[in-house]
């Protein structure tokens, strides 16, 4: 069947080519979008959370294989995997293989293992509470990473306490310019974080924290603590974590989600443990961002996705500190953009740090222009899937795909035009030319002597897509025209298709098909005038079985992966 449907494709497309068949009715504005028909706006085919626990961090190696061969359980793999941050010779030595994590894992590993602690044996539960305690619990936290020096030095801010010692490899630069009794790198420290806090609650007005007083240690008073100590020699730039007893207390009853936190950020950011890129006060900068952002997300709901809670934090780094620019490296690694095939709320390999880009997509998306982008659609989606007492509680894909039907508009086709603006992104975003192109599946160029591609056919999982690229060529005449015919999955399962068609003069042109009715398009094609066309067929499907220990949205397992799509393309020189 799927081979007789490409032939039809190639049938139907040498009749539409030679008959002059007119152009779609679809926009043709270059920066235009999809609009559902009123009272259309969707919110995804999705279903409340039940509160499985999320996955967790997947490394390959040899705790992995342990936890896949049933010899340890997955609260024990998380114990494990934290202790690895830390100790990882240890658990080299038991398991053979133990890869370092990357360095912005470990909120994500000691958030997994706070959300498990109460399913641990007794002694378990007391190490895990053990890795979890603040630097200055000295003797206490004897498996973390602990100052193992006193006294601890703390000075705080308007929200902010940053504490740290004057000995070991833990101890900032000492040095105290300013004589204020406080070392510079502390000072710099605690103005940053009091930036941040500025900046993501009371500018951008994302909840704070939660105070945190009924932790044990909780510091002079409920601030959020930031302790100082040398992460860098952990391979870490930084993280935030919980010891709230809402969250790691064998007695709670506690039935929600949000818990306070506290962070512990580098003592200085070294060029010898943070390479020559970025590092120093920008490196603070952005982690402090990001990290502090996680405290934010922890206020609503630590147990949420893993793409959505690094994807966001990933995405707040740009918008506190818009000139540093250190979130670039993840789009030119694991990322929509790189890799448009892998779906965009996977959570392995980086892909869930590169997914930050769709959240500025939104943004610049709803914004007026993508000069003045709106970020408030991303709180928007915090506050869908609150889980607090307060909260919702909607998964990830559903809080984000109901903060944009909110916008009157349906999420398929915010992702369609998500796709589109990927393929040519310094045309579509603000920043775009600093954004990596992503590689075509395929690429033609047509000639007076090839005019037909034949039909062909690609695969597509969900919230993935693909590019197929047309070039004009010898022998094509300046009026000539490209037809294009998509053959796609049943509409309900989320295919989308759109044409570009991009002028050596600079402007685009925006063709969407109206699928299912249209699924055929003509566009100028002429040599000299028309640089490329770009086909771009979109599985937007939203679709899952929920709670399938999967590293997707709401751990489910997608209903409409490894779609066939079909296409072929004529030139038309009449």
């Amino acid at each position: 069947m799927k081979t007789l449907r490409i032939r039809l494709l190639v049938g139907a497309l040498t009749v539409l080519t030679g008959v002059g068949v007119l152009p779609g009715t679809a926009s043709g504005s270059p920066l235009g979008f999809r609009r559902p028909e009123s009272g259309t706006a969707a919110r995804g085919s999705v279903r409340p959370s039940d509160h499985a626990l999320p996955a967790v961090v997947p490394i390959r190696d040899g705790l992995t294989r342990a936890l896949e061969l049933g010899q340890i359980s997955e609260a024990t793999y998380t114990l494990l995997r934290a202790r690895s941050l830390f100790h990882p010779a240890w658990a080299l030595a038991r398991f053979g293989t133990v890869r370092a994590p990357s360095r912005g894992d470990a909120t994500m590993i000691l958030r997994d293992l706070a959300l498990r602690v109460r399913e641990l044996s007794w002694r378990k539960a007391a190490q895990a509470r053990a890795i979890l305690g603040r630097p200055d619990d000295g003797a206490a936290d004897p498996e973390g990473n602990g100052y193992t020096v006193s006294p601890v030095e703390v000075t705080c801010g308007t929200d902010v306490c940053v504490h740290w010692v004057a000995s070991t490899s833990d101890a900032p630069d000492l040095t105290d310019a300013d004589v204020n009794g406080v070392p510079d790198w502390i000072d710099t420290t605690l103005a940053t974080m009091e930036e941040v806090w500025q900046k993501e609650v009371t500018d951008a007005g994302y909840r704070a924290p939660k105070p945190d007083l009924t932790s044990t240690n909780h510091g002079p008073d409920g601030k959020l603590d930031v302790y100082v100590a040398d992460l860098g020699d952990d391979g870490l730039y930084g993280y935030c974590t919980t010891d709230d007893p809402n969250a790691i207390d064998p007695g709670t009853t506690y039935q929600f989600w949000d818990f306070s936190a506290y962070c512990v950020l580098d003592n200085d950011y070294s060029p010898a443990q943070f390479g020559t890129v970025t590092n120093g006060v920008a490196a603070l900068q952005v982690t402090a961002a990001h990290e502090f952002f996680h405290g934010v997300q922890f206020a609503y709901d630590a147990h949420e996705d893993r793409w959505f809670i690094e994807g966001t934090a990933t995405w707040m780094e740009d918008e506190v500190y818009d000139d540093v620019n250190d979130n670039l490296q993840f789009l030119r690694g694991a990322s929509p953009l790189r890799q448009p095939f892998v779906p965009l709320d996977l959570a392995r390999k980086g892909f869930q740090y590169g997914a930050w880009i769709f959240w500025r997509f939104l943004s610049e998306y709803f914004g007026s222009d993508p000069s003045t982008p709106d970020p408030t659609i991303v709180r928007r989606a915090w506050e869908l899937a609150d889980a607090s007492a307060a909260g919702s509680d909607e998964y990830s894909l559903q809080a984000a795909a109901a903060a944009v039907g909110e916008r009157d508009q349906s999420f398929r086709f915010a992702f369609a035009d998500f796709a589109a603006w990927n393929a040519i992104p310094r045309d579509f975003y603000s920043e775009g030319s600093s954004y990596p192109v992503p590689e075509p599946a395929d690429s033609w160029r047509l000639t007076n002597r090839r005019v037909l591609t034949g039909g062909q056919a690609v695969r597509l999982d969900h919230l993935t897509n693909t590019y197929v690229v047309f070039r004009p060529g010898r022998g094509i005449r300046r009026t000539a025209t490209l037809g294009v015919v998509v053959s796609t999955p049943k509409y309900r399962r989320g295919p989308e298709a759109t044409l570009l068609v991009v002028y050596r003069s600079g402007k685009i042109l925006y063709r969407p098909f109206q699928l299912p009715d249209t699924t055929f398009q003509r566009v100028p094609f002429g040599r000299g005038k028309v640089a490329r066309v770009v086909l771009v067929l979109t599985d937007a499907s939203t679709r899952f079985a929920c709670w399938q220990n999967r590293p997707y949205s709401c751990q489910g397992q997608p209903r409409d992966d490894d779609q066939v799509f079909g296409y072929a393309a004529g030139v038309s020189t009449g």
